[in-house]
């Protein structure tokens, strides 16, 4: 039965009661379905889905979460070990500083001690600490 349908006897074209009734239950589904659907793409919604249906599973208990990694048990051997390459690192790290800092020294007060030399007397300083070298270790001085 249609709204468009026309008895012929001539009666009233209006749906009945239970027609209508239908059709806003029809009406309702594509309503839900459109909503679902566009929800259906929504990760924030599915997650809120999960957990209540997870809940309602549980009832009460709380909600299962992944366990936290547990650190490897060390043993004491180990531990003491890796404290003492620790200390001997800072030592050396310590001892770096004190290089760097002495070397800053001495190239600050070389650069204000002395006026800044030519290129040829730092060519003949070299040479000079070539062969020496050279001499000490009994090899041959290479021209450069």
């Amino acid at each position: 039965m249609s709204n468009d349908s026309n008895d012929s006897n001539g009666s009233n074209t209006d749906p009945t009661l239970v027609e209508r009734w239908l059709q806003d239950q029809q009406q309702w589904q594509r309503t839900l379905f459109t909503y679902l659907d566009s929800m259906m793409k929504n990760d924030e919604f599915l997650v809120h889905m999960g957990n209540a249906m997870r809940g309602s599973l549980l009832a009460g208990k709380p909600y299962p979460t992944a366990a936290a990694p547990q650190a490897p048990a060390e043993d004491p051997a180990t531990a003491d070990r890796l404290d003492k390459v620790l200390f001997a690192i800072h030592q050396l790290q310590g001892q770096m500083k004190d290089v760097l800092m002495t070397l800053d020294e001495i190239r600050g007060l070389r650069g204000a001690s002395s006026p800044a030399r030519s290129s040829r007397t730092k060519k003949a300083g070299a040479r000079r600490s070539a062969s020496g070298r050279a001499r000490k270790t009994g090899k041959r001085r290479t021209r450069s």
